[in-house]
């Protein structure tokens, strides 16, 4: 989960609560606040829970948007999509898996470091396949419930 200390400080804004309030409603440190609202700390997700419901809106108001030109990995880099021939056994980065999967890059980096799913590992980067991201995708397809017998 990537904070959006932009879109914090906006919505703190609206709320009309100061850097203090914030801190006091939620029990965080003022000093961690500004420095997650300035993009210079990162929080958890406990913390982002916690500003969300202080803030009354979803936490996923809270998190920078993953099709953000910024966290392209290697700017103009072409990548092919899994699905295709090219793709097939194409190195992703977690940056540009994650176009194509349910978690921003930072998750995906923590379910292949506790081997949640298949992924690759070389030269001390974290790397999916084409096969990876479709198998991944496999695991975690949501599937409708089965319907109930004919009576």
């Amino acid at each position: 989960m990537t904070p959006n200390g932009t879109a914090i400080r906006a919505i703190r804004t609206v709320r009309r609560l100061s850097l203090r309030d914030l801190a006091r409603l939620t029990g965080l440190d003022r000093g961690h606040l500004s420095r997650l609202e300035r993009g210079l700390a990162g929080a958890s997700e406990v913390t982002l829970q916690r500003i969300a419901s202080t803030l009354g809106v979803p936490i996923s108001d809270l998190l920078r948007n993953d099709d953000d030109p910024a966290v392209e990995a290697v700017p103009g880099r072409e990548v092919p999509p899994p699905g295709s021939p090219e793709g097939e056994l194409f190195h992703y980065t977690p940056e540009e898996a994650a176009k194509w999967l349910p978690w921003s890059a930072s998750w995906i980096r923590r379910k292949a470091r506790v081997r949640e799913f298949p992924h690759n590992r070389g030269g001390g980067q974290i790397t999916l396949t084409g096969r990876d991201i479709r198998e991944i995708s496999a695991m975690t397809a949501i599937r409708p419930a089965p319907a109930p017998p004919p009576d």
